[in-house]
């Protein structure tokens, strides 16, 4: 009965797939989920998928977009290992942003690799693509379902400092997941070595939230942010398609 209510999502020309897997994402890990993501994997190959395509979160900070939290020992994170993850069907994770005290009023960062990278190409050391898939917030306030002393306040700044925090992060990942690893190279089943595909189907940014109106979390156009949320991805696609891999660290 899942399955069928999810289906007719899976089989729609717009939603996101890789390799003809449609994507689906797990917010934590829970052990009680394994055997139902196991079984939802089983019917969607019976419906024609190739496989299901799953991501799943933590809240931790994205190593190399926000390394200097990690490096200023704010707190213990380590990376997920697959082997620790409880089953083996995950494709990929994500940073899951979330409005925690080590995020706040920071914003996403291009790693100091990513120009060397980018200029110089062959000359440059290799850096390895993280599996991590990169989480940004828009905003946070869950006021409207907490009492005052427990709820917590991500963006009681200006509107416009909110929007502007959000466009730096969104257009630092925007740029490591376009340029950083453009020149990545994977070794087939052959041994050989073969260039990635640039416009790889697998590249995400994960931003939360759409409508998430009860935790101040939206994209959609509202009286305090306007239209900014939505026009700002807008401007940072622009951006990133005119003027290309040409950011350098100032």
């Amino acid at each position: 009965e899942h399955y069928n209510f999810l289906r007719k999502f899976f089989h729609h020309p717009n939603y996101i797939k890789v390799d003809g897997q449609p994507l689906f994402m797990v917010y934590c890990k829970k052990p009680g989920e394994f055997p139902i993501l196991t079984k939802l994997r089983e019917l969607a190959k019976a419906d024609g998928f190739p496989n299901l395509y799953f991501i799943l979160g933590f809240a931790r900070p994205h190593m190399h977009l926000q390394s200097q939290v990690i490096e200023e020992g704010l707190e213990q994170f380590k990376v997920p290992k697959k082997k620790h993850l409880g089953w083996n069907g995950w494709n990929r994770t994500v940073a899951y942003p979330s409005p925690s005290k080590w995020n706040e009023n920071r914003t996403m960062e291009i790693p100091d690799w990513c120009d060397r990278y980018v200029l110089e190409k062959d000359k440059a050391e290799p850096i390895k693509r993280t599996n991590e898939i990169p989480g940004i917030p828009t905003s946070f306030d869950n006021t409207p379902r907490r009492n005052y002393e427990e709820a917590y306040l991500w963006s009681a700044h200006d509107p416009s400092i909110v929007l502007e925090r959000f466009r730096h992060s969104l257009y630092a990942a925007t740029y490591y997941e376009t340029c950083c690893f453009q020149h990545d190279e994977s070794s087939s089943s052959s041994g050989a070595k073969e260039e990635k595909n640039i416009d790889g189907d697998d590249k995400f940014i994960l931003l939360n939230a759409m409508n998430e109106w009860a935790e101040g979390m939206v994209m959609e156009p509202s009286d305090v942010y306007g239209r900014g949320f939505l026009e700002t991805v807008k401007d940072i696609k622009d951006k990133i398609a005119t003027d290309g891999c040409n950011w350098v660290k100032q």
